[in-house]
């Protein structure tokens, strides 16, 4: 366990190194609003304009140590996969990427459940695809049943974050970015709390 949070600090600080290189400016607002570790799980909800650079600045100004949820494709990758295992990233199988029919990933949701339920943090991007358009895409489900199923499955104290990701000229050498942290949503397992 202490080796796998060594590993995971020793890629954040590579990741914010690179990412400060890479950005003139990284500005983060609302990381206040980020529930400290030890008061129940995050589920981290962006928009996803800019690839791989999106689960990054998560990684590097979070606040949590974050995992996401990532297309099983990616992990084909001999250099993404060690990356992907060292953050803790969940395979998700999508239907186009395997033929196009139906896919089961009762396996990852279990996953992502488990840490909710430990009290972990993932990320998500409800858009499922990384865009450049000017608008959000449609929606997916996913992190809707991940909350909904942690909480009622797991019993578990989540809390959902939204996350808003702006970048001047996004994949532009020495632009900048803004991340900001939104008013968390707290989706308790308990009935009887209103929400």
């Amino acid at each position: 366990m202490m080796g796998a949070v060594m590993l995971y600090r020793s890629v954040q600080t590579a990741i914010r190194f690179a990412l400060t290189v890479f950005f003139r400016r990284v500005r983060v607002a609302g990381a206040h609003l980020v529930p400290a570790a030890g008061e129940g799980g995050v589920i981290f909800v962006g928009n996803h304009p800019n690839s791989l650079i999106d689960p990054a600045l998560l990684i590097a100004w979070g606040g949590r140590t974050v995992s996401f949820a990532a297309k099983d494709v990616l992990f084909r990758s001999a250099l993404l996969r060690p990356v992907l295992r060292a953050v803790g990233a969940v395979p998700i199988r999508r239907a186009k990427d395997h033929g196009g029919g139906s896919v089961d990933n009762q396996d990852a949701f279990d996953a992502l459940f488990a840490r909710l339920a430990d009290g972990g943090a993932i990320g998500v991007f409800p858009e499922g695809i990384s865009h450049d358009e000017a608008q959000l895409q449609p929606l997916k489900t996913g992190a809707a049943r991940i909350a909904m199923g942690a909480a009622a499955k797991a019993g578990a104290r989540v809390c959902i974050v939204p996350v808003g990701l702006n970048y001047s000229r996004a994949g532009r050498f020495r632009s900048s970015v803004l991340l900001r942290f939104g008013e968390p949503i707290l989706l308790d397992a308990d009935p009887d709390n209103g929400a």
